[in-house]
């Protein structure tokens, strides 16, 4: 069973250096494996789903691209709840049961992709079902927050999130892998045949999901052995309401949905839209590396935040995404020609990069925002450090929370933005606008709140 801390001192250096440091470490290693294997499962479904028509599924592209938004919009309402379930079950405890959740979208997907005849809205249910994965970061991250101290937290989160992001590169990678050959025997189920074109070959499209559970079981049981539940933290549904009224709160979330939901919504939409785009092209070899690039810049992108501020850090991320989506337009497809491939995947992949540094140094923003507000108020107050330090680390534990949930649901946006774009115009280029303008109004705002020498709470 978890192992229940009832003294913690972050802060303090000597309990930091004889017992915190040892623990906390533990307990991100923990948590970056089950928030990695919740990625997987989250984004598995994207890489299911671009195989379906080729295996006798009827869908339509704008139906498509609706069941690659489903797990982002789910996995954003599934936010809500995580964020205040892991401070009633415990941090640790919480770790375990969540990882065995994923043990239905794992199940679901094996079961659909068997049955052709099966009706669309059992596809959708599948797909909500694989929201579930999308739930850990709001209550994984915060948790993890609370075990470093505070000129530690950018990186710890950092390595936590972007690790855990990996989980989607892993998926986009394997999935195609393991549905080559019947590696579960007559246990795992007959093979479809997988046609497009002159090519015809069989496939095993339910080991995409029954390939997890073994690991989900292993991860689970390592977390419900191994991890620790810190002592009295509560966030309510009304601490996340609370933050909801700050201002801060609202920067910060639009700074993180920008990045974070790019990351996400590019990701799920990537196999599909450059399928749309380049159809004479194999995507699906290059489909991992752009998620890759953004998960492991993440933890960049946190160490910049703790070096040089996470204002500055997210302008510079959001000046890339905009180069990028500028260089996106050059390389699309046109009237009279079929667009530069190479050129549209080199632009995506500084997407992501920028991406995931935007991540690493948007998220990591909160907690030290309300950090320094409260160390400001304590100084006004008489407060004592400690008493600044726990309200504080609250109050901004609240905030990324609601970070969270609102930057999942640009997972929702980006493919449903591509879809609605192809099915109104016939072409990619609104949907690529509306994100550039975003990115340009995202920058501005990193500049004026938190990067320029005399911002209001320049970090």
């Amino acid at each position: 069973m978890t192992i229940a801390i009832k003294r913690w001192e972050p802060e303090n250096l000597l309990f930091w250096l004889i017992r915190g440091k040892r623990i906390a470490r533990r307990n991100l290693i923990l948590s970056t494996l089950a928030l990695h294997l919740n990625f997987i499962v989250w984004m598995m479904w994207s890489m299911v789903v671009v195989n379906l028509p080729a295996i006798g599924f009827a869908l339509t592209s704008q139906q498509q691209f609706l069941l690659v938004s489903i797990p982002p919009l789910v996995g954003a309402l599934m936010r809500v709840v995580y964020a205040t379930a892991w401070t009633l079950f415990g941090g640790g405890r919480w770790l375990a049961l969540s990882t065995l959740f994923l043990l239905l979208p794992a199940a679901g997907v094996a079961y659909v992709v068997q049955h052709i005849d099966a009706p669309f809205w059992l596809l959708l249910a599948v797909a909500a079902s694989c929201g579930i994965g999308g739930g850990a970061s709001s209550s994984h991250l915060s948790n993890t927050s609370f075990f470093f101290p505070k000129s530690e937290k950018g990186l710890a989160m950092g390595i936590n999130a972007g690790f855990g992001n990996l989980g989607v590169s892993v998926a986009q990678l394997l999935i195609p892998l393991t549905i080559a050959g019947a590696m579960f025997g007559r246990l795992g189920g007959e093979p479809q045949i997988w046609g497009m074109g002159s090519e015809v070959r069989e496939v095993w499209l339910q080991n995409a999901g029954y390939v997890w559970w073994p690991v989900i079981l292993i991860v689970a049981a390592a977390c419900w052995l191994y991890s620790h539940d810190l002592p009295d933290i509560r966030l309510t549904p009304r601490d996340q309401l609370t933050m909801m009224g700050e201002r801060h709160t609202w920067a910060i979330c639009l700074l993180y949905m920008g990045s974070y939901g790019t990351f996400l919504g590019f990701a799920a939409a990537f196999p599909l839209l450059v399928g749309k785009m380049f159809p004479l092209d194999n995507a699906a070899a290059y489909a991992f590396i752009g998620p890759m690039v953004a998960a492991l810049s993440r933890p960049f992108g946190g160490w910049m935040g703790d070096r040089v501020g996470g204002g500055i850090a997210s302008c510079g991320a959001y000046a890339l995404m905009a180069l990028g989506t500028l260089g996106v337009f050059v390389s699309l497809p046109g009237e009279n020609d079929g667009g530069q491939f190479w050129l549209f995947l080199a632009m995506c992949f500084l997407i992501f990069l920028a991406a995931g540094v935007g991540n690493g140094a948007s998220y990591q923003l909160a907690p030290k925002v309300f950090l320094i507000e409260a160390g400001r108020e304590a100084a006004a107050r008489g407060e004592t450090v400690a008493d600044a330090y726990a309200r504080g680390g609250k109050r901004g534990a609240a905030a990324m929370s609601v970070s969270s949930v609102m930057a999942a649901f640009g997972g929702f946006v980006i493919p449903k933005t591509f879809g609605s774009s192809l099915d109104l115009t016939g072409s990619f280029v609104p949907a690529f606008g509306v994100f550039l303008v975003f990115y340009l109004i995202a920058m501005v705002v990193a500049w004026w709140l938190y990067a320029r020498p005399d911002a209001p709470m320049r970090c």
